[in-house]
């Protein structure tokens, strides 16, 4: 099975790659392979159930297609008893059916092809979902990794002070005041790690209990983001365009509206029409005849009618809601993502000046010119910046990675691949 699904994934990856050139996206380089990926949604729960509820759908429509009639077969035996003549065996054997009006099946073919459209659509939508969600762990997770790496920097460069504090205080060259406020600078470092460490240890732990075997031994490095070839407000028709959950709801409410026309056509029902084939007095009378019945209309079906007709009202709205709400997303996405390439060039910049103004207090401090509280005054602010560096890194990232999936620009399947 697992080979059945790393093969049918590295065909998706395919389908995938070759659509790259015309994506207006440069895919960034700290992912795992495309097979990879979308071998562990192809894995995942969330499509099992999506295909479960696609195979459902199409029973449905085989169903719909069928129609709810079917030939009802009556036998009947008798014994019958004449005075003055005998006993007599009799038997007869009626074959019936309700006929389905042409108008009646071609809605019921229009609901059941409309249901089977939105599930096959749902497929695909579980990957989009379970996508979004591996993307939110990949990139919590490389933040995590990242700011790891400069609180253990702060670290490394505390426990240097520390040190030569300490070797400085025995000399009677330094304060123990100045000992005790270096100290703390690490404490205050080494605490920022530890909570640093459970956060990669959480993403970490989720990534490889959803999406066994995909994440590497060691963290890829988050990489600067780049601002895609493609304008950012012409995204959002993309997302639009290519949106699933607009589709699947286009189709449920074509369903809607398909069964509510023929809940009103059912108001008057279809007639049965059967054969009746029939032996009497023990075979001195034989026969053959045809049988008509109609149901009469009741109030049961007018209220089906109109719960229909209410339901596919409904399920219209819903599919206005839901344009209306894809829309609302992508164009929030492209403010998250035009605002987190701009925080992060002015993080960029914040933590290069941050880190030219260490360097000069470090200088003045050699020479005797600042004191201590200055020093780690300006080191707290380099690693802080450092860390908003890293956040403001992290989030445009993800802003720019979820723009790609809403606009299915990454890890395609071929009926997704965008012309």
């Amino acid at each position: 099975m697992k080979a059945l699904l790393l093969a049918a994934a590295a065909g998706l990856a395919l389908a995938s790659s070759a659509m790259a050139a015309d994506t207006g996206w440069s895919r960034p380089d700290f992912l795992p392979s495309d097979a990879l990926i979308l071998a562990a949604l192809e894995a995942s729960p969330e499509l099992a159930e999506a295909r479960a509820l696609q195979r459902s759908a199409e029973a449905e429509r085989r169903g719909l297609a069928a129609g709810p009639y079917e030939t009802i077969i009556g036998l009947s035996s008798d014994r019958r008893r004449i005075r003055g003549e005998g006993d007599f065996a009799e038997w007869s054997v009626q074959a019936s059916r309700a006929l389905r009006s042409p108008g009646k099946r071609a809605l019921d073919l229009a609901a059941g092809s409309a249901g089977a459209l939105a599930a096959r659509d749902s497929v695909d939508d579980a990957r989009h979902q379970a996508s979004l969600r591996l993307a939110g762990l990949w990139i919590e997770w490389l933040e995590a990794e990242a700011r790891i790496l400069v609180d253990r920097d702060e670290i490394a460069v505390d426990e240097r002070e520390v040190a030569a504090l300490r070797r400085r205080v025995e000399l009677k060259d330094a304060s123990q005041l100045e000992l005790e406020l270096a100290q703390a600078a690490l404490a205050r470092a080494q605490a920022t790690l530890a909570e640093t460490q459970g956060r990669a240890e959480a993403a970490r732990s989720a990534i490889d209990m959803l999406y066994p075997g995909l994440a590497p031994p060691r963290a890829p490095s988050l990489s600067a983001p780049v601002a895609p070839t493609r304008a950012l407000d012409e995204w959002i028709p993309v997302v639009i365009a290519r949106s699933h959950e607009i589709t699947i709801a286009k189709a449920l409410a074509d369903r809607d509206s398909a069964l509510a026309r023929r809940a009103r056509l059912d108001q008057r029902p279809d007639p049965t029409v059967g054969l009746r084939v029939f032996n009497e007095r023990g075979g001195a009378e034989t026969g053959a005849g045809l049988t008509v019945s109609i149901p009469f209309g009741s109030v049961g079906r007018s209220a089906t009618a109109e719960r229909q007709s209410a339901s596919a009202s409904a399920a219209e709205a819903r599919y206005r809601m839901v344009v209306r709400d894809v829309e609302a997303e992508g164009r929030n996405d492209v403010a998250k993502a035009r605002s987190g390439l701009a925080a992060w060039a002015r993080a960029s910049q914040a933590t290069a000046a941050a880190a030219q103004a260490a360097d000069r207090v470090q200088r003045a401090y050699a020479l005797g010119e600042r004191d201590l509280t200055d020093l780690l005054a300006a080191r707290r602010q380099l690693f802080d910046a450092r860390r908003i560096e890293v956040s403001a890194r992290a989030a445009a990232q993800g802003a720019l990675l979820r723009l790609a999936l809403d606009a299915h620009e990454l890890w395609l399947s071929e009926e997704e691949a965008p012309q």
